[in-house]
């Protein structure tokens, strides 16, 4: 029995000492044992190891109160554990995670120190590398929104109109302008690409640079559709769909003609009711037909707001204040919004368009 329980120790020795870097130390640091790993990495040969203290691999930049709290941890008989930056014999660095052990006699009394360490230099700069890509990586996305968003245009004075635009990512697949074309009329359109990121995000910019090129002049929004539209349609993937709204006001602000499709209603305010106009298109896909428009009459109207669906879609939508409804009864509202939106966590992109009549 007492040659099977040796054995068995020996193995359990072999397989630590062959995955760990093993020292044992006498009360004041002194090295008394240093196993292969230990030389191996350490670049010391045993001889210059054995009887010197374990500050001969100090890092000269670790600071000295970290040194007091480990000591302070051994010497009360507790395991201490921690990452240590090690000083090879070549003068480079290698990073530990360590453990070490105080050995108590049978009274109690501390006899020596093992110390246990995994060396995880290795990964250690895996990490550093991976977290400046990741880094990198961000910094361009930045850059990119950047641009994205300079393309965003708003011909109105906050006053006559207030937007709400916070993307839930750095690129996003919510897009929208609003402008006074030439002859006195309002076009107004938003934008939500399918998904997060880059493809979305490439097509929301792709579809407002060809929209900007076809508002010009006295087009009506049948005309202007029958030209945007076949344009898009290069845009999308096979399976990438745009969902929309385009809304155009005549010059005296009482008719409108509006094509929307995968969009929640967009609302209309009078003196006394609010009315939601519903999508009249599906959302626009590669071997989708051009939109068709639908008329209505807004004479009096007093405001109006398009969104898109994460203004509604989100855990939050029971709060009074994220519905749209009684965003367009209290406008003061948006400002409240506005100021408090980095407090919550929305999955979606969240726009909101907010326009007074001027008339």
């Amino acid at each position: 029995m007492q040659t099977d329980e040796s054995n068995i120790l020996k193995q359990y020795r072999q397989i630590v000492d062959e995955s760990n870097i093993v020292s044992k130390s006498d009360l004041l640091g002194t090295i008394t044992y240093a196993n292969d790993k230990f030389v191996e990495v350490s670049g010391y040969p045993l001889e210059e190891l054995l009887g010197r203290p374990h500050s001969i691999l100090r890092n000269p930049d670790t600071p000295k109160e970290f040194f007091k709290e480990l000591w302070e941890t051994i010497q009360a008989k507790k395991i201490w554990r921690g990452v240590v930056t090690n000083r090879k014999k070549d003068g480079t660095f290698y990073i530990v995670n360590a453990y070490i052990y105080p050995i108590l006699s049978k009274d109690g009394d501390i006899l020596e120190y093992i110390s246990i360490r995994h060396d995880i230099t290795e990964l250690r700069e895996l990490n550093t590398k991976v977290q400046n890509l990741l880094e990198y990586g961000n910094s361009q996305q930045y850059i990119a929104r950047n641009k994205l968003q300079s393309g965003i245009v708003n011909e109105f004075e906050s006053d006559r109109c207030k937007v709400i635009y916070h993307p839930s990512d750095i690129l996003s697949g919510d897009f929208y302008s609003i402008f006074k074309r030439e002859d006195g009329s309002t076009f107004i359109y938003l934008l939500d690409g399918q998904g997060h990121g880059v493809s979305p995000a490439l097509t929301v910019f792709a579809t407002s640079a060809t929209i900007k090129e076809m508002i010009k002049g006295k087009q009506s929004l049948k005309k202007m559709c029958k030209k945007i539209f076949p344009i898009i349609k290069s845009f999308l993937g096979d399976l990438e769909q745009l969902s929309y709204t385009m809304i155009l006001i005549n010059p005296r602000s009482t008719k409108l003609s509006y094509v929307s499709g995968g969009m929640y209603p967009f609302k209309v305010k009078f003196d006394d009711n609010v009315y939601g106009v519903k999508a009249n298109n599906l959302p626009f896909m590669n071997f989708s037909k051009t939109p068709k428009p639908s008329k209505l009459n807004i004479s009096k109207w007093q405001s109006m707001i398009i969104h898109s669906d994460g203004v509604v879609e989100h855990s939050y939508k029971d709060q009074e204040q994220f519905k749209p409804k009684e965003i367009i009864e209290n406008p003061a509202l948006i400002d409240s919004i506005t100021n408090s939106l980095n407090d919550y966590k929305f999955n979606d992109d969240f726009t909101l368009i907010h326009l007074k009549n001027a008339t």
